[in-house]
């Protein structure tokens, strides 16, 4: 009787906010019924349908992780490492035709001699103890402040060499070229063997003032501007010494968890020697 009173006293205003209360109620009782439903329809099968509803809006990018690939233990392709390489290492064809022969042979105060050209004075080489050094100096142009070149090696006796320094002093444009070109030059005439390509290379960075630090061939090279005055440049060429003997194996086998490992077949050469020179 007193729910009934009750209700006779409710206005129509009231009735119609207790009718939008309840279907309130049963429309989240509802979604959460339908949601439910959705999540255990996407979910079977490891995700499946899930998957195509995401492919199926093109949403792939934002809410599935990238594929991984499907390894197989023991089936691996192992690939040939190119990219470890230049591309004209493995370039098929043959370059150009190439004989090896021994150096030759000379004492490091012979070396030393062979720096002078008809211009300049003659190099100066100072023994000191087991140690020696070369020093050589050329000026070009006729500017009141000339360009110049002056080459500094040092070593040990007979004729091992630790370094070998070129300062280049580019100061009269109108002398750059020749000063380059006498540097490439005083490295040939001083028997550091190397091939064309190097001796391209270093004058190729040379003329363009490209600072770099480099190791080509046996040696490690750097090419930077000096502190004091930009235009002065040095040039500094240290051979790397052999640390292992031809058929000699390593002492300490590769960490191969770190290094990545190429088996590659590698042999020694037997040169022919030179007039003048042992064979090797």
């Amino acid at each position: 009787m007193r729910e009934e009173d009750e209700a006779e006293g409710l206005t129509p205003a009231d009735l119609r906010r207790r009718r939008r209360s309840g279907v309130l109620v049963f429309s989240l009782f509802l979604m959460v019924v339908l949601a439910g439903l959705a999540a255990t329809v996407l979910a079977v099968n490891d995700g499946r349908n899930y998957r195509r509803l995401v492919q199926r809006l093109g949403l792939e990018h934002y809410f599935l992780a990238p594929p991984t690939q499907n390894i197989r233990v023991g089936r691996l392709k192992i690939s040939p490492p190119s990219e470890h390489y230049p591309p004209w290492l493995i370039k098929a064809g043959l370059e150009r035709a190439a004989t090896f022969e021994a150096p030759e042979t000379r004492t490091a105060e012979e070396r030393c001699a062979s720096l002078k050209t008809e211009k300049a004075t003659e190099a100066t080489f100072t023994p000191a103890g087991n140690d020696w050094e070369c020093l050589f100096f050329q000026e070009f142009g006729s500017a009141s402040e000339k360009a110049s070149l002056f080459v500094q090696a040092r070593g040990a006796l007979p004729d091992t060499i630790r370094n070998f320094r070129i300062k280049l002093s580019l100061v009269d444009s109108t002398s750059d070229q020749a000063v380059i070109d006498e540097a490439t030059a005083a490295i040939e005439r001083f028997g550091l063997p190397m091939t064309p390509e190097t001796r391209s290379y270093i004058k190729e960075m040379i003329s363009t003032r490209r600072e770099f630090t480099s190791i080509v061939e046996t040696y490690r090279m750097t090419f930077s501007k000096e502190i004091t005055d930009e235009r002065r440049y040095n040039l500094l060429i240290l051979p790397r010494p052999q640390t292992i003997k031809c058929g000699d194996a390593p002492e300490t086998q590769p960490d191969s968890t770190a290094t990545s490992v190429y088996r590659m077949p590698v042999g020694c050469l037997a040169l022919r020697p030179v007039k003048g020179g042992p064979a090797s």
